[in-house]
């Protein structure tokens, strides 16, 4: 996690170079440009970056969307059969 603490430092010394390349520009396009270089290193700093971390994170997540595929489908489901037990229901008595 070492990687972590020492990333905004270098982040804000790219972004500064980035600045001065961008001389004349705008206010507030440097302030856009910092904010998107230290969004970036956020991102990096929680998703892993070790290979077999990023693959168990990618499992992790294939997983949990199946799981919700499933579960949404079950409900849809149950929701059809209750549907049509209200309409069967109705249609019997008018």
């Amino acid at each position: 996690m070492a990687l972590a603490q020492n990333l905004v430092p270098g982040i804000l010394g790219g972004v500064s170079g980035l600045a001065q390349a961008l001389m004349g520009a705008p206010a507030w396009v440097i302030v856009a440009c910092l904010a998107l270089s230290l969004g970036l290193g956020g991102v990096q700093a929680v998703f892993p970056q070790d290979s077999a971390d990023r693959l168990a994170w990618w499992e992790g997540r294939r997983a949990y969307l199946l799981r919700r595929r499933e579960l949404r489908d079950a409900r849809a489901k149950l929701r059809g059969a209750r549907r049509e037990r209200r309409l069967g229901r109705r249609g019997g008595e008018g």
